[in-house]
């Protein structure tokens, strides 16, 4: 027997007991097909994506089955005829399951790998290397030994100080062409 995924899409119209009874009918049809119904699942009323026989929504109902697939081709056929079925969809799961199964072991074994290349790349990190492969000091370097050493704080002196003059400075009394002729009066009356 194979697992299936049975959705089909009730009427919204048929009050609780029509839809009880058409459940009923089709538990039936099941149970003569000897289908074993594992789980069913009434998700209530919702809005369809498109008008579907006229009609914008639809009592939606999920069941779980394990049945031969003659008497799922049976099933199919008796929901497309019945009254009140406005949809119906079965999806074969055990090969979606073992599908599912494959990446998940597919997914395990990349995992494993990359840790075994990681934990690879960390001990060849940690081995030292050979005395002839490290590089020579920065001082060794022509281009080092013509260079000034960089500035440290040690090295670098304190920022000067900036002494403020009170007095204006004549660059100031210079830019200021209205206050040179008033100082001239001033200086002719005095005299």
């Amino acid at each position: 027997m194979r697992s299936y995924e049975l959705m089909y899409i009730l009427d919204p119209s048929l009050d609780e007991d029509a839809s009880g009874a058409l459940l009923g009918r089709i538990g039936e049809l099941m149970s003569k097909e000897g289908v074993e119904v594992e789980k069913t699942e009434p998700w209530g009323k919702r809005r369809l994506a498109y008008a579907v026989k006229g009609h914008w929504e639809g009592t939606y109902v999920l069941s779980y089955l394990k049945a031969e697939p003659t008497a799922v081709s049976e099933i199919e056929r008796r929901l497309r005829v019945t009254d009140g079925v406005l949809r119906f969809l079965t999806v074969r799961i055990d090969e979606t399951n073992a599908k599912l199964e494959r990446q998940r072991a597919h997914k395990a074994e990349g995992r494993v790998a990359r840790k075994k290349r990681k934990g690879a790349a960390t001990a060849a990190a940690a081995t030292p290397a050979p005395a002839a492969a490290t590089p020579a000091p920065a001082a060794a370097t022509p281009a080092a030994a013509a260079a000034p050493p960089a500035p440290t704080a040690e090295t670098t002196p304190p920022p000067a100080e900036t002494a403020v003059s009170p007095a204006p400075t004549e660059a100031a009394a210079a830019a200021e062409p209205e206050a040179a002729p008033a100082k001239a009066a001033d200086a002719e009356k005095e005299s």
